[in-house]
């Protein structure tokens, strides 16, 4: 899958609320292929992150940062 990497997890902590991720194909696969890198990379860093598809775009999806009190 072009453009999908483990990068995109770490500009999404980096930013300030996260990432957008436009999918050339299915993004069913490109979902479990960004968790898989976020796993493989076993940076528990990462774990504050979550994937949300655009409800305005299907095509896009969101690496966001969770909100404090969803840990809870």
């Amino acid at each position: 899958m072009p453009g999908v990497s483990i990068n995109s997890w770490y500009e999404a902590l980096g930013s300030q609320y996260g990432v957008v991720i436009q999918c050339e194909g299915n993004p069913v696969k490109v979902r479990e292929k960004l968790y898989a890198l976020r796993r493989d990379a076993k940076d528990p860093d990462l774990e504050c992150l979550s994937i949300v598809q655009s409800p305005s775009n299907l095509s896009q999806l969101w690496i966001v940062k969770r909100l404090e009190n969803e840990n809870t």
